[in-house]
């Protein structure tokens, strides 16, 4: 996206280790100033004095696309400072990934995401129960009727009634248990993973 601050242009790439499902981290988006018909990345930094917003454009530079090396400096620091409306201000942020909504929106999305097993069986319990409902009060108590006319059904659920109450004192389990062949494999796949988020950040990084 491109935008326009009286003489000078701002463009704001998505960074693709940001990512919205499955989310590894919150990374900067790429901004990029244009100098001379040519687009040079630079970082922003964000002012606000005397009720009135800037934006400075600083370390203008060229930056290899593949290998993040720095190809050219226009110069180290301060390169332009423009006046901006709020809106705007508050708009280039977000775009960056660098205003408080981004933060808010990445940690409801990490939560969701950390917790997507938790609400997977909620959702395996809400589900049924709703049905339960609905079809009973349109229906006229049929699945109600089925269980008080039927031994089977009735012995299931007071199977189901003990072994919860039994787990309560002595918790058990019917998935199979980790071994060392498993243990091996998760190390090898956490270290794998740490190197790889490792090697991102330092390729988001200028």
């Amino acid at each position: 996206m491109v935008i326009k601050f009286k003489d000078v242009k701002l463009k704001i790439s998505k960074n693709e280790n940001n990512r919205f499902w499955k989310p590894i981290g919150q990374f900067w988006n790429i901004t990029q100033i244009k100098i001379n018909d040519e687009w040079y990345n630079c970082t922003l930094r964000f002012i606000k004095k005397n009720n009135k917003y800037y934006i400075q454009f600083r370390h203008p530079m060229k930056v290899e696309k593949r290998t993040n090396l720095v190809k050219e400096i226009i110069c180290e620091g301060l390169y332009k400072e423009v006046e901006t409306s709020i809106f705007k201000y508050n708009l280039v942020q977000y775009l960056e990934n660098t205003h408080s909504i981004n933060s808010i929106s990445y940690d409801i999305r990490k939560s969701i995401f950390d917790r997507r097993r938790m609400m997977l069986i909620f959702s395996l319990a809400l589900i049924p129960s709703l049905l339960f409902y609905f079809i009973n009060a349109n229906y006229d108590n049929v699945i109600i009727h089925l269980i008080a006319e039927n031994t089977w059904v009735q012995t299931f659920f007071f199977f189901l009634t003990i072994s919860g109450f039994i787990s309560i004192f002595h918790p058990f389990s019917i998935r199979k248990e980790i071994g060392k062949d498993d243990i091996k494999e998760i190390a090898k796949e956490t270290m794998e993973e740490e190197k790889r988020n490792e090697d991102i950040k330092r390729s988001a990084t200028f």
